[in-house]
């Protein structure tokens, strides 16, 4: 008898499985990311990110604070973004940049601008 609970505990189990994965809807598998660049650098950047094809987007004179969300496909593996003056600020200005993925920061980096203004923020990337 108690073979017979299992087997019937196993074809319930099954039947169930087979049921969730005949769902009509589709599975989501996209994937939030939000680039942010914050500090108080008073010039403008040249910023490029990835966009949700997998390519580049390059955006020119961005002013601080700056921000972008992207939805990306499952077949995106890894996204980035980079930035550097293209507009000096002032010497010892700061900039930070974030790429978070499920509202959680997974890459940072920070820069200060050098003596004529200049700042680079260095290209960070998140493999999923």
């Amino acid at each position: 008898m108690r073979h017979g609970f299992l087997r019937l505990g196993v074809i319930v189990v099954l039947f169930v499985t087979a049921l969730a994965a005949c769902s009509k809807d589709p599975v989501d598998n996209t994937k939030l990311v939000k680039y942010e660049i914050t500090g108080n650098f008073t010039g403008k950047l040249t910023v490029t990110y990835t966009d949700n094809t997998g390519a580049n987007t390059t955006l020119q004179n961005v002013s601080l604070p700056w921000s972008k969300e992207v939805s990306y496909p499952a077949n995106v593996l890894s996204v980035g973004v980079g930035a550097q003056a293209s507009v000096l600020g002032t010497a010892g200005q700061t900039a930070a940049m974030k790429i978070y993925y499920n509202n959680t920061v997974v890459k940072s980096t920070s820069a200060t601008a050098g003596s004529m203004g200049e700042i680079v923020l260095p290209a960070i990337a998140h493999v999923f």
